[in-house]
């Protein structure tokens, strides 16, 4: 095991991929009141939880194909074109694409809970971080470079 090869940017969509898993599973995707009661529904649980369940699964394939490769290089796993990097993406637009059936089939900007902001801004940052991975550019900039 050699953490020696996981770089900055390697953190940052690993981490991605595993908070979008995490806040799919746990944050308000719907908040539903009438009257006095009020209910809360993740982006797992029905209405077609099944999608959110999806994209969990394909954001945690992120995650583990960013581990296997920089933890074990020696592994040859399968890749979706011509690199692993390409494949992470692929992975992430799949996991958006969940979520945004998820969105499309339940369209109800009344009943979306704070969770289902978030997970949109997850998403989004997932996908764009996997996409500048895949063309080498850098993820994370530093304050010597000029921009921050």
């Amino acid at each position: 095991m050699n953490l020696e090869n996981v770089t900055r940017d390697d953190w940052v969509v690993g981490g991605l991929g595993l908070v979008l898993a995490i806040f799919l599973l746990i944050l308000p995707w719907f908040d539903v009141s009438y009257g006095p009661f009020s209910t809360t529904f993740t982006a797992t649980d029905d209405p077609d939880g099944w999608l959110g369940i999806l994209a969990v699964i394909a954001a945690l394939a992120v995650v583990a194909d960013l581990a296997i490769e920089r933890v074990s290089p020696h592994t040859r796993l399968p890749a979706i074109g011509e690199s692993r990097t390409n494949t992470r993406f692929i992975l992430a637009v799949v996991a958006a694409g969940f979520v945004a059936l998820k969105f499309l089939f339940h369209i109800h900007f009344d009943l979306f809970g704070w969770g289902f902001y978030l997970n949109v801004i997850v998403t989004v940052a997932l996908v764009y971080v996997a996409y500048e991975a895949r063309t080498g550019a850098t993820i994370v900039w530093s304050r010597e470079g000029g921009s921050f």
